[in-house]
């Protein structure tokens, strides 16, 4: 049915009505929805839909029907200026434990340990549920490719994993509906189509506005006719995966037969999709955070490099290996104006040379990336040696020139694709023995000329230890001149400043950066214990930060990390320090606080936080603060990972909170 905005009248219904309802559509039409659905449902319905798009929850009502009381399922959704009123029986389930079922497969899904053991988890249990034939998994990739990731199949069935479609088979603004519309069912393909009647009252130019595409129970479009009818099917359930950017996939259900499928069966369906998609986020977290928990362990052994005067070629013989195993890469190099060096793989130092040349002059800040580089302008003319992708981070600071550089070999890759790649339908593999409705064994896609993709969290983790290496090439060229010119003491007394700021400030915000920050770290220490004050450290991360480079780009995050900094240090007392510990993380040292104090100094810095914003992003960001206090037996390591804990357990909770480091 549809309502009008006010939930008042009846302006549409399909013409099945009385089959549900015991009254005629077309006397329906014009009526007030309570004399239909009660005044209990309709009440609800206003009053949720007064302000959401569309029901919390679905609801039900009783019918008698054929002689049977039969429970009804309401849902009701806001589209435009009308409502949309979907009612379905739900039928008995006959000695199905269904909330037995769920439950188990919930469990499953909380211990899977991987995304790939996720996603089989979780199409084995919607087949489970459901009894489809089939149940997949497809992942929607950067460039709007799907590729099948899990399936789960009746015996007979031809596998279809590894199968990918291309982008123009399901374009941007097909998967933004997916995104919005979660569910999607086809109980049978070949039923007939029940006809909407619409209220006189209504004209045709009203008519064509009402746009009921959100419904579960609309007719099949062209596209998913195609799409069941090459796979052989008359049945569909589709169950959108949604991240934080968008649709990251789908979870699609078919088979040969009609499948009239329960709505508690359905609902029970999307429940593991929910909760697979918070798991595979999660995990996902995760191994990026193991990612970078490597390169920051890697980072903290070259502050006491900086202390020893370590050159940057030798940091490359010191570390090299273990970078490129951390990157993924064959070879590294790094350009400044007084030294050039590479590691592994690399093209000639001369094309080294000359990229940061024109790195210079055509790119702007942030890391500079590619996959095909032998298709870069960038690279048109020099030599390569074999290298196919590039990551490049800018070493901050006066030297403009300064590059820090990964490289990674030709990745050939072989790709399957599910019809031909500019077609607009989805081919797959029929039930064994049968032919296909079209042959597909010429779109085998060998891919040559590019490497594997640069994760995000790679080009970030790049940008920071860039800041360390030109620490080392800042300490390394203030040693050169010291020894060059030793008799002017002008220009060394200059130059010792460089490499002092350099060393303490951070190049971006104008706060501490981490080598000072310890510094201070370990003086707060000292004098605890030997007088017994106490003192807190608050670790602070900006909740979806890398949202915010996506969005509104990463010359905006800096501005937001330079504001934040200048925030926080607005609420700070005249005893605490600020500190930049690396990326969207900084550091408090509140000297003389107890835990008490540290929370309510946290409870300061988390509302100026939330509170700040800057012209080039106009919504607000927060931030998740951990609280460690000093304890007797305390190194500078163990407080700031128990901080480091702290923040993890506010980000698990919830983020834009404080957790403090009691009981950790």
């Amino acid at each position: 049915m549809v309502l009008d905005k006010d939930l008042s009248l009846i302006v549409q219904c399909s013409a099945n009505a009385q089959q549900y309802l015991r009254v005629a559509a077309d006397e329906l039409l014009d009526q007030k929805p309570e004399q239909v659905l009660g005044k209990r449902i309709t009440g609800k319905a206003r009053n949720e839909l007064r302000t959401g798009s569309r029901l919390s929850g679905p609801l039900s009502i009783q019918r008698d029907i054929d002689g049977r009381k039969t429970r009804l399922q309401v849902n009701a959704f806001r589209s435009g200026d009308a409502v949309i009123v979907e009612i379905e029986p739900i039928t008995p389930l006959g000695n199905r434990r269904l909330m037995g079922t769920v439950n188990q497969w919930l469990t499953r899904l909380a211990r899977a340990e991987t995304p790939g053991a996720l996603m089989d988890i979780l199409v084995a249990g919607v087949r489970d549920i459901t009894r489809f034939e089939r149940v997949l998994v497809f992942h929607f990739d950067d460039e709007g490719h799907g590729v099948c990731l899990a399936e789960d199949l009746a015996e007979g069935l031809s596998p279809v994993v590894g199968q990918r479609f291309a982008a123009s088979d399901y374009p941007a603004e097909q998967r933004e509906k997916f995104a919005a519309r979660e569910v999607r069912s086809i109980p049978d393909l070949g039923a007939d189509a029940v006809p909407v009647v619409s209220s006189a009252a209504l004209s045709e130019h009203r008519i064509r506005d009402i746009d009921a595409s959100g419904t579960v129970l609309r007719a099949p479009s062209r596209r998913q006719r195609n799409f069941l009818d090459d796979f052989n099917a008359r049945s569909l359930l589709s169950l959108a995966i949604v991240g934080q950017t968008g649709l990251w996939g789908m979870v699609t259900c078919i088979s040969a037969t009609p499948m009239p499928l329960a709505p508690t069966l359905r609902d029970a369906a999307r429940t593991l999709v929910t909760m697979a998609t918070q798991r595979l986020f999660l995990l996902k977290a995760r191994m990026e955070s193991s990612f970078l928990l490597q390169v920051q362990e890697s980072r903290d052994f070259l502050v006491e490099d900086v202390k020893a005067g370590l050159s940057p070629t030798a940091m490359l013989e010191k570390y090299g290996n273990e970078w490129l195993v951390f990157f993924r890469a064959a070879g590294l190099a790094f350009r400044t104006k007084g030294e050039i060096s590479g590691f592994g793989v690399t093209p000639p130092l001369k094309t080294i040379a000359e990229f940061a040349r024109r790195l210079e002059q055509s790119h702007g800040q942030g890391a500079w990336v590619s996959s095909r580089l032998r298709n870069e302008p960038l690279a048109a003319g020099l030599e390569l040696n074999g290298c196919c992708g590039m990551l490049a981070a800018p070493l901050p600071g006066e030297d403009s020139e300064g590059w820090l550089m990964f490289f990674r070999p030709e990745h050939d890759r072989t790709f399957y694709w599910a019809g031909k790649p500019d077609s607009d339908a989805l081919v797959s593999a029929p039930a064994s023995g049968q032919d296909l409705h079209r042959t597909f064994s010429a779109w085998q896609e060998e891919v040559r000329g590019t490497s594997d993709p640069w994760k995000p969290i790679e080009r970030q983790a790049a940008v920071d230890l860039g800041e360390d290496v030109a620490l080392l090439a800042s300490a390394s060229e203030i040693t050169r001149l010291n020894e060059m010119l030793r008799e002017e003491q002008q220009a060394l007394a200059r130059a010792n400043e460089k490499l002092r700021e350099a060393v303490s400030h951070d190049s971006l915000t104008g706060i501490w950066n981490r080598y000072r920050t310890e510094q201070e770290l370990d003086k707060e220490l000292a004098k605890a214990r030997r007088h017994k004050l106490p003192f807190c450290v608050l670790l602070l991360d900006v909740d979806h930060f890398k949202r915010v480079n996506d969005t509104w780009g990463h010359e905006a995050g800096d501005e937001l990390l330079g504001h934040i900094a200048c925030e926080v240090n607005g609420v700070l007392r005249q005893e605490d320090h600020i500190g930049r510990w690396g990326g969207e993380e900084f550091v408090v040292v509140a000297t003389g606080a107890a835990r008490e104090d540290g929370v309510i100094l946290a409870e300061r810095i988390r509302k100026a936080v939330a509170g700040g914003r800057i012209s080039r992003m106009p919504e607000g960001v927060t931030a998740s603060i951990g609280v460690a206090t000093w304890r007797p037996e305390d190194k500078r390591k163990e407080l700031v990972a128990r901080a480091d804990r702290a923040m993890y357990a506010a980000k698990t909770g919830g983020r834009n909170r404080i957790e403090t480091d009691q009981g950790l």
